[in-house]
Order: structure tokens, then C-alpha cells, then sequence
């Protein structure tokens, strides 16, 4: 599995999570700034990016989750904030269920746990996001091609099958303490379905992104930046 590490380990840890169809370079506007608080961990789940496949039968939620497990206890990382993005968030979900004592603060960002969406419906939020963005004079990312590269293209698609293996979580979410911060662009398909999961979770914050679409870190990536750390601001216990 390729893990990369930014920040000093005597900071807390965060364990970012990427999106789908792309690789951990993906949180490249965003990292160095993380950094500067944080030691950030960023990896490609299995099958995607520069990390090897497996069997069809192991791409599943549970088994990423349990990935991400081993990968935080080889860096000796007892508890972090974990931060998932879009069907990244599903993995973050299922880590948080499965390990919750690894688990100081969940961050959800453009989640939904129902069926992926029609990508046509994704792209067109998008277009509406930067349409608005132009004319507020927001900038826009520059996103590079290596962002979404794999070694394996047809592995990497094998892995957005985990969803089809993946039970619905909502009776269990119900259950989870963790406090959990939800965010998502007012663009973004999912936004209704990220309403549901912030108000079904007994500890949560909602937080709608203007002018963003799915995949906010690459639209509004100070924006995404500001609510995290403002939630763990408030919220996280350092023992």
C-alpha cells in the first residue's frame, strides 16, 4: 500500500481518505497548510493509485477499514481525526464502526451512503459551482492529470464496486458517539443524502458549502480547510 506522511508525529494525526477515481495527490491544495497542524496521513486504498489489488470478493468497506487499521497501528498511530471525502467518506464511515476507539473525530465531506449518483448530475453541480465562483471572483484549482492516475486502471474501477457489498450502516450510525462533522457543497448531488447521515448521528455538525460541488476539496479547498479545523478547534480531547 503507498502511505505518504506530511507534518511532525507530535502533532495530532489525520487520516485523509481520498475520493473516488482519484489517488492521494488529490489533497495536494490542501496538504501543506494540514501540515502545519497535523501529522497527515494520506494513502491509496487497495486496488487504486500506486496500491495493489486483491480479490473482487475483498473490495468491500470493511476490508479498506481494515486496511486503513493496519496502516495507522505500522505507524504507531493510536487515534486520529479521519477525514473522508466523498466515497472516500463511506470507507471513514465504515472505519469509525468498525475501530471507534481510533477514532478522536470523524469528518464526513460529500457523503452519501445510498447508490452513487448518475455522474452526469456530479458534473453538472460542478459546472453550476465554478459558474458561481467565476462570478464572485473565487479562484478556481488547477488540478493536475497525476491526481487521478492508477497503476492499474482496471483495478481502480474494480474498487468502486465496494458500495455493492456495502450494507446500509444507518441502524448503526445511530449508535456511533463520535463526534462527526458533515460538510458538503450546496452544488453537490449528495447534499440531501449528507443531510440525512448529520441528522441521524446523535453527535454532529452540518455544514453546507456555497458554491462547491462534489468533490469540495478541489472547488473550495480553504473553505474545507477553515471547517475542519475549526471543528477540531472545538471539539477534540487531547490527552
Amino acid at each position: 500500500m503507498r502511505v505518504v506522511t506530511d507534518g511532525e508525529r507530535s502533532r495530532p494525526a489525520l487520516v485523509l481518505i481520498n475520493g473516488a477515481f482519484s489517488n492521494l495527490l488529490t489533497w495536494t491544495p490542501i496538504v501543506a497548510q494540514l501540515a502545519d497542524r497535523f501529522f497527515v496521513v494520506r494513502h491509496d486504498w487497495r486496488g487504486t493509485g500506486r496500491s495493489s489489488g486483491g480479490p473482487r470478493a475483498e473490495y468491500t468497506f470493511a476490508d479498506y477499514a481494515d486496511d486503513l487499521a493496519a496502516l495507522v497501528d505500522a505507524l504507531d498511530v493510536k487515534r486520529a481525526v479521519v477525514w473522508g471525502l466523498a466515497y472516500g467518506a463511506r470507507t471513514a464511515a465504515r472505519f469509525a464502526l468498525r475501530h471507534p476507539e481510533r477514532v478522536a473525530l470523524l469528518a464526513l465531506y460529500d457523503v452519501s451512503l445510498a447508490a452513487p449518483v448518475d455522474q452526469a448530475l456530479q458534473r453538472a453541480g460542478n459546472d453550476e459551482a465554478k459558474r458561481l465562483r467565476e462570478a464572485a471572483g473565487l479562484p478556481n484549482v488547477a488540478s493536475d492529470p497525476s491526481w487521478f492516475e492508477h497503476d492499474d486502471r482496471r483495478e481502480a474501477l474494480r474498487s468502486l464496486t465496494a458500495h455493492e457489498r456495502f450494507p446500509d450502516p444507518t441502524d448503526e450510525l445511530r449508535n456511533m458517539h463520535i463526534p462527526t462533522l458533515v460538510a458538503c457543497g450546496r452544488q453537490d448531488v449528495n447534499l440531501p443524502e449528507a443531510e440525512r447521515i448529520a441528522a441521524l448521528l446523535p453527535d454532529s455538525e452540518m455544514h453546507v458549502m456555497e458554491m462547491a460541488g462534489h468533490g469540495s476539496v478541489l472547488s473550495r479547498p480553504e473553505l474545507c480547510v477553515s471547517l475542519l479545523c475549526d471543528f477540531v478547534d472545538r471539539r477534540l480531547i487531547v490527552p
